[in-house]
């Protein structure tokens, strides 16, 4: 951040450089000096100057940029939740893993969700209880959402032959989610 700040204070002394001009700052001090330069070369330097600054501006925003980029937000990590949320919703899901419950899952969901938003490896999920409760955290965020699944077998399921030809399933669930903020 402080990296930021420099950029931004060199390109606010090329801009008073650029408002004011050289020829205020030094000839004007000294009017009868030899060799002073003509009124194109001041005009050329007053133009640089505004280059120069506008070239020190750009750099601070896509520094700040970066660091944004490399964190979430609060808001970032609750929206991804919610937006989780609403995609694991769409299709019904096979329980894969009675101790992860829907860990994996909605891990994947927030990741794909919060795309653009800060760093994937740096979201975590876990299992708050026995229950369908999970936290959602990211690093940098300093905040948590609790995200409570429920679920309801759908009908049907995914059919499994067997291999005495008699035929079983395993059911698929449907779930709804919500979210709130802290932890749970």
């Amino acid at each position: 951040m402080a990296v930021v700040v420099i950029l931004f204070v060199i390109a606010a002394a090329f801009l008073v450089i650029a408002l004011v001009g050289p020829y205020r700052l030094y000839w004007q001090a000294r009017p009868h000096a030899p060799r002073q330069p003509s009124d194109g070369a001041l005009a050329v330097g007053r133009v640089v100057a505004f280059g120069v600054a506008g070239l020190f501006i750009f750099g601070a925003c896509s520094v700040q940029e970066s660091i944004d980029q490399g964190t979430w937000s609060a808001s970032e990590v609750r929206e991804a939740a919610e937006d989780a949320a609403e995609s694991m919703a769409n299709d019904t899901q096979i329980r894969r893993d009675p101790t992860d419950g829907y860990t994996s899952l909605i891990e994947t969901a927030v990741m794909k969700a919060g795309e653009g938003q800060g760093p994937s490896y740096r979201v975590s999920v876990e299992r708050a209880g026995e229950g369908h409760d999970y936290e959602i955290s990211a690093a940098g965020s300093g905040t948590t959402v609790c995200m409570h699944v429920t679920e309801k077998t759908s009908e049907g399921g995914v059919f499994v032959p067997g291999a005495d030809d008699s035929t079983s399933s395993i059911p698929e669930f449907e779930l709804t989610a919500t979210v709130d903020d802290g932890a749970c």
